[in-house]
């Protein structure tokens, strides 16, 4: 019996020591840890200020981004009224970003999306919208616009409140999220140079772009976006040019035309709607080729446009395609959502279907799919794939 509990105590003794042994080893650990720990935390410290000394880094990131037009009528206003809304929303501090006389919003929306935006609103002219929208496609951050220009037509196609500067903003923060198509387009220029913009209305060259280009600025302010007519009756009057026309790489077509329009969507100033065809989300684009003789012709052309008809006019040719190729005979004029973009001997135009995500209301009288699906997403979380 002696002999069994000196075993036993030797066996006690044994297991307290290994015991013992392990407690301060994990002691040792947990302390190493512990240093490890704080070494990190001082580091992340130490980054964390360094970011949160860049704009819109770090604790200091923007969720929603605002490209202004400073000189824009009502700029002041969409400003403050962001600035509340956004605070009543808890989105945080607005990051606000005004354009340049020779940068309608480039490198603006650039800036934003290096802030970390999720939401970036364009409030000005079409010029503005469209190189902000340029910016923004491909990416899963959403586009608001507020609409301060003449035109406006990105912001009637998506049938925004085009005089209701609060309620578009109220439908930018908290509306819904849609992707539609962009238009990839490469410019020939006359000495050789090719450039590659994105649009999301409407480009073309010829007559449009002649009014587009000659609309008097002062005019605009007083009248709107009538000032286009007085424009387009003063260009009326014109020869024909020679153009070819290939559609998806197939045989070119010799047209005689006044006009070439390649349409992502088909409502114009006025809401004339030029396309009634053409959505922003069907993966097409819309090919409008005019060639009117005389007046009768435009007569045609005015009355089929403004009354929808079905009927044929001989001057107004149509097709849908994904990729349209065109060659001037001789240079012609060009724009892109409304803004004259100089003199070009050829473009080439490629739909990029569902790459931008805009913000809207309703589709009901949207230029859009009847059978799309728009996604409830509150900003800022990033925008679903529809």
């Amino acid at each position: 019996m002696a002999l069994a509990a000196l075993v036993l105590l030797a066996l006690l003794v044994v297991v307290v020591v290994v015991l013992a042994v392990r407690q301060v080893r994990l002691g040792v650990q947990h302390e190493r840890t512990r240093l490890l720990v704080d070494a990190l935390d001082a580091r992340v410290g130490g980054v964390q200020r360094r970011l949160e000394e860049v704009p819109g880094i770090g604790t200091g990131r923007h969720e929603v981004a605002l490209v202004l037009n400073p000189i824009k009528t009502h700029a002041d206003r969409v400003r403050r009224e962001l600035e509340r809304l956004a605070e009543a929303e808890g989105l945080g501090e607005v990051l606000v970003l005004e354009t340049q006389e020779d940068d309608p919003g480039t490198a603006m929306a650039r800036q934003a999306l290096d802030a970390g935006a999720r939401l970036v609103i364009a409030a000005g002219g079409d010029g503005t919208v469209r190189t902000v929208a340029e910016q923004l496609a491909g990416t899963d951050v959403a586009l608001g616009v507020v609409p301060l220009g003449t035109g406006n037509l990105l912001a009637r196609n998506l049938d925004l409140p085009i005089n209701d500067v609060e309620q578009c903003l109220r439908i930018a923060v908290g509306g819904r999220q849609r992707r539609i198509d962009t238009v990839d387009v490469r410019f020939t220029h006359e000495d050789g140079r090719v450039t590659r913009q994105t649009f999301t209305v409407i480009g073309g060259a010829g007559y449009d772009a002649d009014i587009m280009g000659d609309t008097k600025d002062e005019l605009k302010s007083l009248a709107g976006w009538l000032a286009y007519s007085e424009a387009g009756m003063r260009h009326l009057r014109g020869k024909r040019h020679e153009v070819t026309v290939a559609l998806d790489g197939g045989q070119p077509r010799r047209f005689k035309v006044r006009t070439v329009m390649v349409a992502n969507c088909g409502m114009l100033t006025g809401g004339v709607e030029l396309l009634p065809q053409a959505k922003l989300d069907d993966g097409l684009l819309d090919v409008m080729v005019l060639s009117p003789r005389h007046a009768l012709d435009w007569a045609r052309i005015a009355v089929k446009t403004v009354t929808r008809h079905r009927s044929s006019v001989p001057a107004m040719h149509t097709e849908q395609a994904q990729r349209v190729k065109v060659e001037f005979a001789e240079p012609m004029p060009s724009q892109l959502d409304g803004d004259a973009t100089g003199v070009i001997t050829a473009l080439d135009a490629r739909v990029q279907p569902d790459s931008l995500v805009v913000m809207l209301v309703a589709e009901d009288d949207a230029s859009v799919r009847d059978d799309g699906v728009s996604a409830a997403a509150p900003v800022p979380e990033p925008a679903p794939h529809i």
